[in-house]
């Protein structure tokens, strides 16, 4: 696998399980009494406070799943594909 491959597999793991921790963010600075007064600030620093754990998590995510997938089985046409014809 090429590295624009491998890069564009840790960005779709980031951007994920960002989206995942902004959300959960957003439930626990909301439903948590104690931080409702200042949950705009709780819901930044747990957002960016998981921006910097995933990005090295991703990064080596991004390196170790292509060496799992097998190119012939991605690149072999499906069975259930019909030959290309003129007929309509």
């Amino acid at each position: 696998m090429t590295s624009a491959a491998r890069m564009q597999i840790a960005i779709l793991f980031f951007t994920t399980v960002n989206i995942l921790i902004f959300t959960a963010a957003v439930y626990a600075a909301t439903l948590f009494p104690p931080l409702l007064p200042h949950a705009g600030f709780w819901i930044g620093a747990i957002t960016a406070a998981g921006m910097f754990v995933t990005a090295p998590i991703a990064w080596f995510i991004g390196i170790c799943l292509p060496s799992v997938w097998n190119d012939k089985l991605v690149a072999r046409p499906s069975p259930l594909a019909h030959a290309p014809t003129r007929e309509i």
